[in-house]
């Protein structure tokens, strides 16, 4: 059994100190970590809001990727019951943030469960864990990014696992901090785990550049198309402190030139510039746009070379191009889904902390507009960031 001790000191005439466990100048109780009363200390409520994402009539298709849902099928479903750690390794958090993510009503995982709560980044506070063994206690302010096939965020309690989150970048507020994992993770793996480019050090006196003792010659070319997106802006800040010459690839040069250098971008182009000449400049590529800027990829990568895709659209991009014959023998060429993790979330949140990595947050909405957030995170909008649902 579970157990903690809680001692109350008899100034006032509490309902804890009413209760008979006592003694004549302290009253202490032994309860489960997890019991009713020791919610009600924590003052956790009986019940919670959530977006879930409702059925399709009875008269129409079932939902599904081939069939996606519409915006309207988000409900904020109320009195719903809050959920409660149940084994080694899990926390329930107090939600504060979580991201809007593009095409979410398109994933297979959507659909996996009847009225499921979805999201999957967050930012918020521990108030329960599964035991005292836990690496986090109540009172934590977290980060991070649940399992792709287990969204919850979009609730005002959820249950992650410890290896799923990290401690909240100090300074940053709940918005930003909800912003950083799925895009910022992403670009933390494809460099650092799917490319082979060497993890910065981070001491205590890292400073922007402070990894920079190659000549721009001699270091490795790394191109990133949609540079200026959830993902490339990432990229691009990751890249600037890891001894890379950094190529930024954009539509808009005019828009998005100065951006992308303040970011630490050493060169900004449009895709146009890519196709043709068959330059094969690049030691490594990392797409987040797909489609023709992905296929010109293959024209300037270097022999030897890394091409990695994570444009979700992209996921068969490599068996595609081999039948088309646009591949290349001796280029390594991958598509992957992000795994996150606490390694990851603590370099990000070290770089954060710095002032070396900046999140972006274009608009945020509370979470009865969760309709309105879908819509403008799948629409054409102008601006840069993450759309940010506010759990109050």
């Amino acid at each position: 059994m579970r157990d903690f001790t809680v001692v109350i000191k008899p100034k006032s005439k509490s309902p804890l100190e009413r209760m008979p466990w006592g003694g004549a100048t302290s009253r202490v109780a032994l309860f489960s970590i997890n019991s009713p009363l020791a919610r009600l200390w924590r003052k956790i409520p009986p019940t919670m809001q959530a977006v879930r994402l409702h059925p399709a009539p009875a008269s129409s298709p079932a939902y599904s990727p081939l069939n996606p849902a519409p915006s309207s099928a988000l409900h904020l479903d109320k009195d719903l019951p809050i959920p409660k750690p149940s084994k080694p390794g899990e926390l329930l958090v107090r939600v504060r943030a979580a991201t809007v993510v593009r095409d979410m009503l398109t994933w297979p995982e959507t659909y996996a469960h009847d009225y499921p709560i979805l999201g999957n980044d967050l930012s918020g506070v521990v108030v329960e864990t599964f035991s005292q063994q836990s690496s986090f206690k109540p009172g934590d302010e977290i980060f991070g990014m649940t399992d792709g096939e287990r969204p919850c965020t979009w609730a005002e309690y959820c249950i992650v696992m410890e290896d799923e989150v990290a401690l909240k970048p100090k300074g940053l507020t709940w918005d930003a901090a909800a912003a950083m994992p799925l895009s910022a993770q992403t670009a933390y793996e494809a460099l650092y785990d799917h490319a082979g480019i060497s993890v910065p050090v981070l001491g205590d006196n890292f400073r922007p550049g402070g990894r920079r003792s190659l000549t721009s010659e001699h270091k490795q070319r790394l191109l990133i198309t949609g540079a200026a997106g959830a993902v490339g802006i990432y990229l691009v800040q990751l890249a600037s402190i890891s001894d890379l010459y950094t190529v930024a690839a954009t539509s808009s040069n005019a828009r998005n030139k100065e951006f992308l250098q303040t970011l630490g971008a050493d060169e900004t182009v449009e895709y146009s510039a890519l196709l043709g000449g068959n330059k094969k400049s690049f030691d490594v590529i990392v797409d987040t746009v797909g489609g023709s800027t992905l296929l010109g990829c293959w024209e300037n990568i270097k022999e030897g070379g890394t091409i990695i895709s994570v444009d979700s659209a992209s996921y068969d991009f490599v068996a595609d191009h081999q039948k088309r014959s646009l591949s290349k023998e001796g280029i390594n060429a991958l598509f992957f889904i992000v795994k996150g993790g606490k390694r990851s979330l603590e370099f990000l949140a070290r770089l954060a902390e710095l002032d070396i990595l900046r999140p972006f947050v274009l608009q945020t909405y509370p979470l009865s507009e969760v309709r309105q957030a879908y819509d403008h995170t799948n629409g054409r909008y102008s601006g840069r960031g993450k759309v940010i649902l506010t759990i109050n």
